[in-house]
């Protein structure tokens, strides 16, 4: 346990303590569990460091909202404990916690792999999100609570995690977190490390979709001139459980050529 911004963040360590670090960032709602076959394909080259972010899991809530400013003070002290330039692989959401983070601290990142990450290619701005909305209107009710308490065990009855009122607050947050890292876009450069984006070629659907998802992908691979796009035939969108081995490679190709 790390304490940081008021959280006690649960964090676990796998493989050799002097070897290169790679740290594991989980999308909304996900949990260390999620990584457990990455891990499992890392753990015998690689330092993995996986945590679970505030409020969920078995971390504690923080005293900050969730915000870009957070999610990058909780990566400082991840990257504390994984000690040196670390390769930060950002899952769904996590993705734009990654970039944002490259942007501003590219002397701790030495490649990055983004898992499906969420839909926010360049000039996205502020984007309308219905959940998003939907989450803020709760949170304006004080329902939070209410909805993690009635969600949480019919979650359980189906094999799910219970809903956690951080989940909610950072759905709400969404919008304003794609803007944020957006506005990064144009101040602050990317650093020359490998940059690879996964595409789970599961969720392509009708054509309509995959050429929606392959130019969002497309164009995040292009922020970086090391930027690698590559689809991930038949992985859903948990593409870490899916196909594990994908997410591995990725991870020791920026590995070998950072």
């Amino acid at each position: 346990m790390v304490k940081v911004v008021g959280s006690d963040l649960h964090l676990v360590v796998d493989g050799p303590a002097g070897a290169a670090p790679v740290v594991l960032v989980s999308g909304l709602a996900g949990a260390v569990a999620d990584w457990d076959p990455v891990t499992r394909s890392l753990a015998a080259s690689a330092r993995v460091v996986r945590f679970d972010r505030p409020g969920i899991g078995a971390s504690t809530p923080a005293f900050e909202a969730a915000a870009l400013r957070r999610d990058v003070a909780v990566l400082d002290a991840v990257l504390d404990v994984a000690g040196g330039p670390a390769v930060l692989v950002g899952h769904s959401l996590a993705g734009l916690h990654v970039e944002a983070y490259a942007r501003m601290r590219p002397d701790r990142v030495r490649g990055a792999v983004l898992a499906d990450p969420s839909l926010a290619p360049p000039g996205i701005g502020r984007p309308a999100d219905i959940g998003a909305a939907a989450a803020n209107a709760l949170l304006g009710l004080g329902a939070a609570g209410l909805v993690a308490r009635c969600a949480g065990p019919l979650l359980r009855l189906a094999g799910r995690p219970p809903i956690s009122p951080a989940v909610v607050e950072e759905l709400a947050g969404y919008p304003a977190l794609v803007a944020e890292v957006d506005a990064l876009r144009g101040t602050r450069e990317l650093p020359d490390v490998p940059w690879q984006v996964l595409t789970a070629g599961g969720t392509l659907g009708g054509a309509r979709s995959a050429s929606r998802i392959l130019s969002a992908h497309g164009s995040m691979a292009s922020l970086s001139s090391r930027g690698v796009h590559r689809i991930v035939p038949d992985a859903g969108h948990l593409v870490q459980w899916d196909d594990p081995q994908a997410v591995a490679d990725a991870v020791l190709r920026c590995l070998a050529t950072a």
